[in-house]
């Protein structure tokens, strides 16, 4: 009889722990899921929002600056199809006057690069800071520029053919980095191009 009650009991006991384990798992799920669940932002993303919306707006180019941007990538892109219209003539086999092809690209870097040192200058302090690892960079690849303008000036009217295509790559090569400066700044900067202020 002591035996049967014992086996009894078990059964019974086994049978209650699935649903005792079944409740308090539900019940801790639900007290999880309240607790887990948040009423709004965290500190840190309010904090962190908070510290990109500040330099978003520390960084924002003023309508100058806009202007003097434009006028930078135009001259920019006229400088680099002059070079590359150099380049073009002299792989076609065109003998070209070196002294007088040249010329107009000469003017053209000259004007890309003050018009690159004027842009930069326009930068308040709170820019200068936040953007300065494109504006090394920008400078840098306007002081490339430069020198090789005036390399090319002064050694247009003895160099050959070859030494002065090697000349015009390398322009080629620095104007296409001043471009991608530039587009990365402008992203920075909340610049946008006139096709993309058309486009909204």
């Amino acid at each position: 009889m002591k035996r049967t009650l014992a086996v009894i009991f078990q059964l019974v006991i086994l049978l209650a722990l699935p649903a005792a384990a079944q409740y308090h798992g539900g019940g801790g799920g639900h007290r999880h899921e309240g607790a887990s669940t948040p009423s709004g932002p965290t500190p840190d993303t309010r904090n962190g929002d908070l510290k990109g919306f500040e330099r978003a707006v520390a960084l924002q180019a003023t309508p100058d600056q806009i202007s003097q941007f434009r006028r930078l990538t135009s001259s920019t892109q006229t400088a680099r199809k002059r070079a590359q219209d150099l380049l073009q003539l002299s792989a076609n086999g065109n003998k070209l006057n070196w002294i007088s092809a040249s010329y107009p690209l000469t003017n053209d870097l000259e004007e890309t690069q003050a018009d690159n040192e004027q842009f930069l200058a326009s930068f308040s302090k709170e820019q200068q800071d936040g953007l300065k690892k494109f504006t090394k960079k920008m400078r840098k690849a306007g002081s490339e520029i430069s020198s090789q303008s005036k390399a090319l000036s002064k050694n247009v009217e003895r160099a050959s053919d070859d030494e002065v295509v090697a000349l015009l790559q390398k322009l080629d090569k620095n104007l296409a980095e001043l471009q991608s400066q530039q587009l990365a700044i402008s992203s920075e900067m909340g610049i946008q191009s006139p096709g993309q202020s058309r486009a909204q």
